[in-house]
């Protein structure tokens, strides 16, 4: 995935907005594809990317998590968990199959966090759990390279 153009999509975000992400273009966008609220790898890794929310702002990207979760329940877990960014509401993962992160036999997301640049090609894409560190260096050197 990693150089290729960005599967298009909108989605319904906690925010009450509606993400579409070619109105994004211009901007880096940061997709967190997580499995599911209130679990222990996906709580610390929100956590940290929701307390690096101000350096990803000010190199012009935008933060959002991804899952299957309802709105609701998403929006209950923002609040909660105090997150700086919004979810979007992925039904039944259809953003994140085009973006391989979905896991099929279990119906959930996985772990995938994805960086969109500003020309709507994918400039970081990495399974797992990366440190907001490690995509704050990605996101600079893309701002270097513009």
């Amino acid at each position: 995935m990693l150089n290729e153009t960005a599967p298009p999509f909108t989605l319904d975000a906690t925010s009450g907005e509606k993400v579409v992400l070619s109105q994004l273009l211009g901007s880096f966008v940061v997709l967190i594809f997580y499995p599911a609220n209130d679990t222990p790898t996906c709580n610390s890794q929100l956590a940290e990317m929701s307390l690096n929310t101000q350096e990803f702002l000010k190199l012009g990207a935008f933060i959002y998590g991804v899952n299957t979760a309802s709105l609701a329940k998403s929006g209950e877990y923002c609040t909660r968990k105090r997150l700086n960014f919004p979810i979007l509401h992925d039904n039944g993962g259809t953003v994140a199959k085009q973006y391989k992160a979905f896991t099929s036999w279990i119906g959930l997301n996985r772990r995938t966090v994805v960086v969109v640049d500003p020309q709507g090609r994918i400039c970081f894409y990495e399974k797992g759990k990366p440190t907001a560190e490690k995509i704050i260096k990605c996101i600079e050197s893309h701002h270097a390279a513009l």
